[in-house]
C-alpha cells in the first residue's frame, strides 16, 4: 500500500462524496473560459478565464475606489498600479524562486486586465464602475468572494505545490521556502505598494508599515498557507529535516492534526478565503459608502463656497 493511498484513506472528508466531486471539479471550475462559440480545432474562440476576468474587474474596481476619494491620477499611473496589484504577488514570488515571470507567458493575462481597468477608468458614462457603486454592496461582496475563491487555491496550488514540486532543488525541501511563498504570492501587491507607495500621486520608498500592523491580506495568507501545510501533512521533519532537535516528537504532534487530501485542502482553503474576503468587503462597503458621501458633501460645500465668493466679486465690481 502506497502512502498517497494510504493518505487518501485518512483523509476526514473522505466520506463526503459531496467534496469528494468539488474537490475534483474545482480546478477545472476556476480554469473555465467564456466560450462563446468553438472554432473547427476544437479551441475556445476566446480563451479568458472567467474567474481571471471576474479578479481583474475586482482589482479594478478597488484601485478604481481608492482613487476616487485620494484623487485621480494619470491614467498611466492607474493602470500600473492596478496591474502591480493585480501581479504583485506573482512578480515577488518569481524573483524570489529564479521562473519566468507568469504574466509574460501569457498572451491574454495582461490584456485583460489592463482593459478591465481601461473599461472602469474610461468607459462612458463611466457606466461599469457606477454599475458597480449601484449594486453595492452587493457587488462588493460577490467579487470579494470570487477573489476569495482565486486566492485559497492559488497560494495552496500555486504556491506551496509548485515549491514542493521543484525536485532536484534545495528550496522544494525548505519549509521557510513553502510559507513565504505561499504568503507573499497571495498578498504582493499590498507589499509592494507598502514598500513604494504606488497607490500616491507621489511614490516613496518607505519602511513597511506591516512590520507594525501586518494587512489583512498578508494574514489570510500566512493563515491558508500554514493551514493546507499542517492538514495536508505535506510536511514531515523525518522526511525534509531528520537532523531537527525533536523531530519525532515535532512529527507526533503533527501527525494528531485532521487529514485532508491535497484537493480537499484546496476547496476549503478556497471556501475559507472566500468567506474571510467578503465579510470583510461587507463591512469595508459601508464604510467606503460613508466615506464617498461626505467628500461629495465637501465637494459641494467647496463649490458653494466658490459661486458665492464670485458672487461677493462681482457685487463688489459693480460697486466700484
Amino acid at each position: 500500500m502506497s502512502t498517497a493511498d494510504t493518505c487518501e484513506r485518512l483523509s476526514v472528508l473522505s466520506g463526503y462524496p459531496m467534496m469528494q466531486h468539488l474537490a475534483s471539479a474545482y480546478p477545472s471550475m476556476l480554469s473555465k473560459q467564456w466560450v462563446g462559440s468553438i472554432t473547427d480545432d476544437g479551441a475556445a474562440l476566446l480563451p479568458i478565464g472567467i474567474f481571471a476576468t471576474l479578479h481583474a474587474i475586482r482589482v479594478a474596481y478597488e484601485v478604481r475606489k481608492g482613487m476616487q476619494l485620494a484623487g485621480r491620477q494619470p491614467l498611466l499611473q492607474e493602470l500600473f498600479t492596478m496591474l502591480t496589484f493585480s501581479f504583485g504577488g506573482a512578480i515577488l514570488t518569481s524573483l524570489m524562486l529564479g521562473r519566468t515571470q507568469p504574466w509574460l507567458e501569457s498572451n491574454t493575462t495582461v490584456p485583460v486586465y489592463a482593459t478591465a481597468y481601461l473599461l472602469m477608468a474610461c468607459m462612458p458614462g463611466d457606466l461599469l464602475y457606477l454599475f458597480l457603486r449601484r449594486t453595492a454592496p452587493i457587488s462588493d461582496v460577490f467579487l470579494a468572494g470570487v477573489d476569495g475563491l482565486i486566492r485559497g487555491y492559488g497560494v495552496t496550488a500555486a504556491g506551496v505545490d509548485l515549491v514542493r514540486g521543484m525536485q532536484g532543488q534545495a528550496v522544494s525541501h525548505s519549509l521557510v521556502a513553502w510559507i513565504v511563498t505561499g504568503t507573499v504570492l497571495g498578498s504582493g501587491g499590498g507589499i509592494i505598494d507598502d514598500f513604494l507607495q504606488i497607490s500616491r500621486a507621489r511614490w516613496a520608498f518607505r519602511t513597511p508599515s506591516m512590520f507594525t500592523s501586518v494587512s489583512l491580506d498578508i494574514k489570510l495568507s500566512f493563515g491558508a498557507t500554514l493551514g493546507y501545510i499542517l492538514t495536508t501533512h505535506a510536511w514531515t521533519f523525518a522526511e525534509h529535516a531528520p537532523g531537527f532537535p525533536l523531530s519525532s516528537t515535532l512529527d507526533a504532534v503533527l501527525a494528531m492534526v485532521p487529514h485532508l487530501s491535497d484537493h480537499e485542502a484546496h476547496v476549503i482553503s478556497g471556501l475559507l478565503c472566500s468567506a474571510v474576503l467578503s465579510t470583510t468587503a461587507h463591512m469595508r462597503a459601508g464604510q467606503y459608502a460613508a466615506a464617498e458621501r461626505a467628500s461629495l458633501a465637501t465637494a459641494r460645500r467647496k463649490k458653494t463656497d466658490e459661486v458665492a465668493s464670485d458672487s461677493d466679486a462681482d457685487i463688489e465690481s459693480d460697486s466700484e
